[in-house]
């Protein structure tokens, strides 16, 4: 398959800007913009199947999965895989769409909007799984249970393959991270033979990536902010995220020092036991971040807690980090900042 020119002219920029970030001066190393911009898509490769690529099973179990041509029919429940898939200029190829508590990027929002939906949540029937005669459906470990679809190898023996998220995958140990979501978009890559595609993509969050990891290393340990993830706040009570989530790795490679320990309801005085610099708040459809903010500004017991008597919140958006896409590198480049906005101001 021919090379772009433009995928050529990308991996020289990605090689500059890295020795540029390792040999110049630290004051003179900038922070890309807040925007991912969108790769050079290609068409999928012909006569370079078969492809074999292991993916999950509902148990976590990694098997060999057989595509003797790309792809043609996508059924994704998932907005933040679906986000992924048209980054990659696989929009033409969903033919069953779901929505779910996150809302995509606002540069993906109006193509997002004229896919055919299948449900208004993240839950669609079996049978209308089928309906949509799907080759290929994306989803997370829990879209493959009993109440829901039903095993991986029940669609398997229909002559439908399955792609479980990597960092959604159920029963896998270890953490859930960014590694894992350039492993989906290498696989995604190979699967529709687009590999030119992915790798640009990988190549670009990797790059900017190391333009952060560069400014951090100016910290100090000491000076290094204290954060903690805030998903829902409840009258005395907030739910967080673990130290096995996506939050903790983003926020570990933004520079911070991660707080979450638990899932689930906490104590308000587990919140200022704590005490973070920074607060990191879930955005939601159905839980808007500023609503969340406004709620934990106008709690008079958290008013000595220094994010919050410091006005210190930065929003992540739920389909940034939960599974990830591309613009989970945006989400880690705004925490950066919202951690240290000298150090990246521009």
């Amino acid at each position: 398959m021919k090379q772009s020119k433009w995928i050529s002219l990308l991996m020289a920029l990605v090689m500059i800007v890295s020795l540029a970030s390792c040999d110049a001066p630290s004051a003179q190393t900038s922070l890309p913009p807040n925007t991912s911009t969108p790769v050079e898509t290609e068409p999928p490769a012909e006569g370079n199947y078969p492809v074999t690529v292991q993916v999950y099973d509902e148990n976590g179990t990694l098997y060999d999965e057989t595509f003797e041509k790309a792809p043609e029919r996508i059924v994704c429940n998932q907005p933040q895989a679906i986000q992924l898939l048209l980054a990659l200029g696989l929009g033409d190829r969903i033919v069953g769409a779901c929505k779910s508590v996150g809302d995509v990027n606002e540069k993906y929002r109006e193509e997002f909007k004229a896919l055919p939906f299948i449900a208004d949540n993240d839950s669609p029937s079996k049978e209308v799984v089928l309906a949509a005669k799907p080759d290929l459906i994306i989803g997370w470990g829990s879209t493959f249970t009993e109440d829901t679809l039903g095993s991986v190898q029940d669609w398997n023996e229909r002559g439908i393959a399955t792609y479980i998220v990597d960092n959604a995958a159920t029963g896998v140990d270890g953490k859930r991270t960014v590694d894992r979501l350039y492993n989906d978009i290498e696989k995604l890559g190979e699967i529709f033979g687009i590999k030119e595609t992915a790798q640009a993509m990988i190549s670009d969050m990797q790059a900017r990536e190391q333009a952060i990891a560069s400014k951090i290393s100016e910290l100090d340990e000491s000076e290094k902010v204290t954060v903690l993830t805030v998903q829902h706040v409840y009258e005395n009570e907030f739910f967080g995220r673990k130290d096995t989530d996506f939050t903790f790795d983003l926020i570990e490679r933004a520079g911070g020092i991660c707080l979450d320990e638990a899932f689930g309801k906490q104590s308000i005085e587990n919140l200022i036991a704590l005490n973070p610099d920074v607060l990191v708040i879930i955005n939601r459809t159905d839980t808007p971040a500023q609503e969340k903010i406004d709620a934990l500004r106008n709690n008079p017991s958290l008013s000595e807690v220094s994010a919050i008597k410091n006005d210190r919140f930065v929003s992540l958006d739920y389909v940034d980090f939960y599974g990830g896409n591309y613009e989970t590198i945006d989400a880690i480049e705004s925490l950066a900042r919202g951690f240290y906005p000298e150090l990246f101001s521009e």
